[in-house]
């Protein structure tokens, strides 16, 4: 039993021992798998902890992503919202994603389609009314925009197809650049109408003026009577038609004469009613009503008196069966949006004077031509087609704008826009009326056309002035120097020359101050108009001009009778002076004064002779100096030598100085092609020595023996 009990504790102990190893065994697994199980968990954790990261990394990503393409979203759209031109993007579907208002403005598609997703299709049905679908594409096989013009607007569009399908149109509202272009094309225009204007005014009014000067000075030569007092008549009625067409054309190029006074237009137009109720006749109906408190404007009065009347005569034609005319002023303010749509118009405050009528009106075609020179839509005679444009030179030139509204049917009313002015009114000038009064005084005429300075003389001579002559400004400057008395200045305003007429007329009221000047012209230029209008101190008499109009306007400037030096008895003051009445010749020599000329050439040497003795000197010539000499050692002392520097075989100047140890007191003339200031004198011909300068005409030679008999005297 011992035995069993010490096997069975044996066994027992070995199987406890087991038991202990298996459950240390169980324990240390268990252990380990807890360790394990803390540590998996753990990296399980932290993968989710990983991976959540991750996730709220790219969901942050994602959302600023989404944000900035949001962004930029707006940024595109706010960009083409910003835009001028219309844009819209079409995928390759056919359907529109991206776009802005200006698109769907410009093409008068509603507004309502205006989203993403909207079909090609359904924007093709939007612009059935319209001249020509730019949606369709029926356009792609031309080449360049689509032109377009659509409630008023000009357009240019263009498609262009996508790398990846799909394309995009592009509108551009290009009015305002066809607006620039008719404005350029229409001044280049202007300027060579003007160019050519201008050219052909100065000749042809030259050519009337002696045309009317010859006929007045005929009339009173030889009165006539009946067909051929008729044929006079009508001869100086077409010198004065001419002279009226080349006005015209001059104030359409915006290149005539403007006198704007401060006028306050009310006045005028209440004085005007009366005559165009009277002109118009009795169909037709005169209503003119003035805003009160209008404001002055600067223009020019008689231009100003000029356009209603055209404007009058154009409404009364325009309503043959009778009618109403309505003349409207009041004050009006043109802001900057008008200006936009207007390129030629300045903002600012305005008087408006509207002319308008209830005749048959105009179709747009008309209505867009009726400012050209010539374009009328009268019957052959009945007009020249010069009113309205001459109406828009004015309008134009004086800084204003004119604006022209018409329908068919309905009438025609024509708006001046001209600019205001805040000083008061000026004083109107009386004008030139009364009866024809000459005078005494001495009047210097400065002309470079011969026809026109010798008809202008005889007028102003058979009206008792006194007058002298001169062919351009320089001469007209020797005239003065010579101590000569002028009580007036009368000189073109175009002339050939170094001295230009301005410098001229400051020059001679600096020799004189007392002096007066008076300018005339066919066409001005720019010498005594600026930005279209006279400079302030000057007087205009306009080529052509009547015999009764120059003595009206000479009597104005000099002052009245009143104010002149007694008359010789026995002289009415339109009797002709008698040449003993007058002041001697400008050049002071005693008549029958002997000039020896020297000249190689045949034809100047004969021209020379022929002015000398147009200017009362006796003229002998010779080809060379040793001619001259043999002349002199005849005994033959003349009262002047005039020689050419150039001479074959002794110069010129040589010959002077042997002229000046033969003679010492021989006033001597140089005459040159040179500028005497190039000449240099030997010291032997230091005083009483005149130059001559080529080529001259016979007021310059005149001037030049003015000088030296004034260096002798």
């Amino acid at each position: 039993m011992d035995a069993i009990r010490r096997a069975v504790s044996e066994v027992l102990a070995e199987q406890d021992s087991r038991v202990s190893q298996r459950v240390a065994e169980a324990e240390a697994t268990e252990k380990f798998v807890f360790v394990a199980a803390i540590i998996g968990t753990a990296l399980a954790v932290m993968v989710l902890l990983g991976g959540g990261l991750l996730l709220f990394q790219r969901n942050r990503q994602l959302r600023l992503a989404e944000a900035g393409l949001a962004q930029q979203t707006r940024l595109l759209q706010a960009t083409l919202d910003n835009v001028q031109d219309g844009i819209g993007a079409f995928d390759a579907a056919g359907q529109l994603v991206a776009f802005n208002s200006r698109f769907f403005t410009l093409l008068g598609l509603p507004l309502e389609l205006a989203r993403a997703g909207t079909p090609l299709a359904e924007l093709e049905k939007a612009e059935r009314d319209h001249p020509r679908s730019v949606l369709s594409g029926d356009h792609r096989g031309e080449s360049g925009p689509v032109q377009l013009s659509l409630d008023g607007r000009d357009l240019e569009v263009f498609r262009n197809a996508m790398p990846k399908g799909g394309f995009v149109i592009t509108c551009l509202d290009v009015t305002r650049r066809a607006q620039a272009e008719a404005t350029v094309r229409q001044a280049q225009k202007m300027e060579a109408v003007g160019h050519l204007t201008g050219g052909m005014a100065h000749d042809f009014n030259n050519l009337l003026q002696v045309i009317t000067g010859n006929l007045e000075l005929l009339a009173r030569a030889a009165p006539l009577q009946g067909r051929a007092a008729v044929h006079l008549a009508s001869a100086l009625g077409g010198a004065e038609r001419g002279a009226r067409l080349t006005a015209q054309l001059l104030a359409f190029a915006r290149r005539q004469p403007l006198d704007p006074r401060v006028i306050n237009l009310g006045r005028q137009v209440r004085d005007m009613t009366d005559l165009l109720r009277r002109t118009l006749g009795e169909q037709i109906e005169v209503e003119a009503s003035v805003a009160g408190g209008l404001w002055n404007t600067l223009a020019d009065p008689g231009q100003v008196e000029n356009a209603l009347l055209n404007l009058a005569i154009n409404g009364r034609d325009a309503m043959p069966d009778g009618g109403k005319l309505t003349i409207e002023l009041a004050n009006a303010f043109l802001d900057d949006s008008y200006a936009d749509s207007h390129l030629e118009v300045a903002p600012g405050q305005y008087v408006m004077l509207a002319v308008s009528d209830t005749g048959s009106g105009m179709s747009p075609e008309v209505a867009a031509r009726v400012f050209e020179p010539f374009y009328t839509t009268k019957a052959e005679g009945e007009g020249t087609g010069l009113g309205l444009s001459q109406v828009y030179g004015f309008v134009k030139q004086s800084g204003g704008h004119i604006k022209l509204y018409s329908e068919l049917g309905q009438g025609t009313t024509v708006k001046l826009y001209l600019p205001r002015s805040r000083r008061p009114a000026d004083v109107a000038e009386a004008p030139l009326a009364g009866p024809v009064e000459g005078g005494t005084e001495t009047i210097l005429v400065v002309e470079d056309d011969v026809a026109v300075r010798e008809a202008v003389v005889e007028i102003l001579s058979d009206l008792g002035y006194s007058v002298l002559k001169a062919g351009d400004a320089e001469a007209a400057l020797s005239v003065l120097s010579s101590g000569a008395r002028v009580d007036l200045l009368f000189t073109d305003v175009v002339m050939p020359g170094p001295v230009k007429t301005r410098d001229l007329a400051r020059r001679a009221q600096a020799l004189l101050p007392s002096l007066k000047v008076l300018y005339t012209s066919g066409y001005t230029a720019n010498a005594i108009i600026h930005d279209g209008r006279l400079d302030a101190d000057v007087l205009l008499l306009s080529k052509p001009y009547r015999r009764e109009e120059l003595a009206r306007r000479v009597r104005r400037v000099l002052g009245s009778p009143a104010d002149m030096p007694s008359m010789p008895p026995g002289l009415s003051a339109l009797a002709p002076v008698p040449a003993a009445a007058r002041l001697p010749a400008a050049h002071g020599w005693p008549t029958g004064s002997l000039v020896l000329v020297v000249e190689d050439d045949m034809m100047i040497r004969m021209s020379l002779e022929q002015m000398l003795e147009e200017l009362r000197f006796k003229a002998e010539g010779v080809e060379t100096a040793e001619q001259a000499l043999a002349r002199l050692a005849q005994g033959i002392v003349p009262s002047i030598l005039i020689t050419d520097i150039t001479l074959p075989g002794m110069s010129g100047l040589a010959l002077g100085v042997e002229v000046r140890h033969r003679l010492p007191s021989l006033p001597l003339m140089i005459s040159t092609g040179y500028a005497a200031a190039g000449v240099t004198l030997p010291a032997e011909l230091q005083g009483r020595v005149g130059f001559l300068s080529k080529p001259f005409s016979m007021a310059q030679l005149e001037a030049a023996l003015a000088e030296l008999r004034q260096d002798i005297v």
